[in-house]
């Protein structure tokens, strides 16, 4: 056991897809800096095609909406305090996700939402964004955005999809 403050694990596309294959329940946070790349929203249909829920945060509803990609509409803000709690049952109600995957958040909140989960929750969170984030169970070292978006490819493909 290390000494000192739990930090994220650093993880490519194959340790990410062997997490979420592992998992009972994953999920996927999204946010409003979906549009940064046209690619971003695609990988977010085809992670929901793999089984993975999709949480729709800001106005990123309305580009799940468009695409036909089944979405539960939250703050993030709100997400992290549900996950939070022990006794929530989840969504849909069938149980509170054991992984959760965020995307294209802002990277305050996103580091909010690690650090929260990280003291104040079991669920494991996986950064599948650009850069590194520390307070992550597992992170995306930090990438450009070419490489970034080959491992977002390179994790579709582990998961089939």
């Amino acid at each position: 056991m290390e000494a000192g403050p739990k930090k994220a694990i650093p993880v490519d596309p194959e340790g990410v897809a062997k997490i979420i294959n592992r998992a009972e329940r994953s999920s996927l946070a999204i946010g409003a800096m979906i549009l940064e790349n046209d690619r971003l929203i695609e990988f977010v249909e085809r992670l929901s095609k793999a089984g993975i829920s999709i949480v729709a945060t800001a106005h990123s509803i309305k580009y799940t909406t468009e695409r036909g990609i089944p979405a539960y509409k939250a703050g993030v803000v709100e997400v992290t305090n549900l996950l939070t709690d022990p006794s929530w049952e989840g969504f849909d109600g069938k149980g509170k996700p054991d992984v959760l995957l965020v995307m294209a958040i802002n990277l305050d909140l996103e580091n909010a939402t690690f650090e929260s989960l990280k003291n104040y929750s079991d669920v494991k969170s996986i950064c599948i964004d650009r850069y590194f984030m520390i307070n992550a169970t597992y992170s995306f070292p930090s990438l450009t955005e070419e490489i970034w978006i080959e491992y977002l490819e390179r994790l579709c493909q582990e998961l089939g999809v």
